[in-house]
């Protein structure tokens, strides 16, 4: 990637230099032969930076970060996100929700169990969550 940047920095700089000479450049006579001279440079710069990817163009680029996630993760967070939004629509007050997870047989993911931590009741806390409460065990922690 440096010999990329280099390419660029040359080629960049060439392109300055060139329009800056080319500005100064006399009318008439010696229009055409200092152009011509220009285009000689420029393409003499071309060649010279292309000399700096010799090693040849790497165009790997890594994409993985250092934190890979797993599906198990993102299953939880985003369980994790919908117990938090229904009960911050009902108006309940909670410090922490832990959601437990397994994988079955066939590598899928299973939620089994959602903790909350809350100083609500437990009939409140399971009244707000409706339906997302009855399929698996939630248990709630008064604090």
């Amino acid at each position: 990637m440096s010999g990329l940047i280099t390419f660029l920095t040359a080629l960049c700089t060439a392109c300055v230099f060139i329009g800056a000479v080319h500005l100064i450049c006399p009318d008439g006579t010696l229009e055409k032969p200092v152009k011509y001279v220009l285009s000689l440079v420029f393409i003499v710069t071309i060649i010279s930076a292309a000399g700096f990817l010799k090693g040849g163009f790497n165009t790997d680029i890594n994409f993985n970060t250092a934190a890979e996630v797993s599906d198990e993760e993102l299953k939880a967070a985003s369980a994790r996100y919908v117990y938090e939004q229904v009960l911050k629509s009902n108006q309940i007050n909670f410090t922490e929700i832990t959601v437990c997870t397994d994988k079955t047989e066939d590598d899928s993911i299973v939620i089994s169990k959602v903790i909350i931590y809350s100083d609500c009741n437990k009939e409140r806390v399971l009244a707000a969550l409706g339906e997302a409460a009855k399929n698996l065990e939630v248990e709630i922690v008064n604090e």
